[in-house]
């Protein structure tokens, strides 16, 4: 088990009144699984996505992330946790704009002490994987939006992470590179990674064996 949520509820006080994001929600998420969470603005799929990575703790509700209960973990827990277990890839892609693509994709490697040859010859490999390993020493600037989205990719598994986490990774994109983007994911879940995957596109969402639909705060698996 990657991911077990129980009951998870998340509310924001509003004046007098409660806003309740999230319902009693429910969520395992398997070891090579590769699952999609699809929904509409509103619906409290960023404040799940936030949940389950680490970003954010549910106001109620159990949370375990392989064997660690995440309610009892300390901020440098958390952070930590984000670093070694979680790959992020968000939907604008998130790339300090100064640095080389070979560079930002090392920077998880970085907050961990990787030395500096140990972590730039794994993000060339991590390049290599996503298909940009000829533009390595490229600028985001000097990128395209699909080329920026797999650099990001490249960054999020370059530290072989638990769980592949994708927040609208295609939204930004035009449909030939959102696909590109797509069978990139497809061929790392069929080399054994577990991606969860938020996206309001039902046509995205399709592209995950499994699909859960969240609507008002209450998620619902398809059928």
């Amino acid at each position: 088990m990657v991911v077990k949520m129980e009951n998870i509820c998340k509310d924001y006080p509003m004046g007098k009144d409660t806003l309740h994001v999230l319902k009693n929600v429910d969520l395992e998420v398997h070891e090579n699984e590769y699952i999609a969470i699809m929904g509409p603005s509103g619906s409290g799929k960023s404040t799940l996505m936030n949940l389950i990575g680490c970003l954010d703790v549910p106001t109620s509700g159990t949370y375990f992330l392989g064997d660690r209960d995440i309610a009892k973990c300390s901020d440098n827990e958390l952070a930590d946790i984000r670093n070694r277990q979680i790959g992020f890839v968000f939907q604008n892609f998130n790339l300090l704009p100064k640095m080389t693509a070979v560079d930002n994709v090392a920077l998880p490697l970085m907050f961990r002490g990787v030395k500096k040859t140990e972590r730039r010859e794994k993000a060339k490999k991590a390049l290599d994987i996503v298909g940009l390993s000829e533009r390595a020493t490229f600028t985001p600037d000097q990128l395209s939006g699909g080329q920026r989205q797999r650099v990001a990719i490249a960054r999020a598994i370059v530290g072989e992470p638990t769980l592949l986490l994708a927040d609208e990774p295609t939204g930004a994109l035009d449909s030939r590179s959102g696909e590109q983007v797509m069978d990139i994911f497809k061929k790392l879940h069929e080399e054994g990674a577990t991606i969860l995957m938020i996206t309001h596109d039902e046509k995205i969402a399709h592209h995950a064996e499994k699909m859960y639909t969240i609507f008002d705060g209450v998620l619902a698996e398809e059928t």
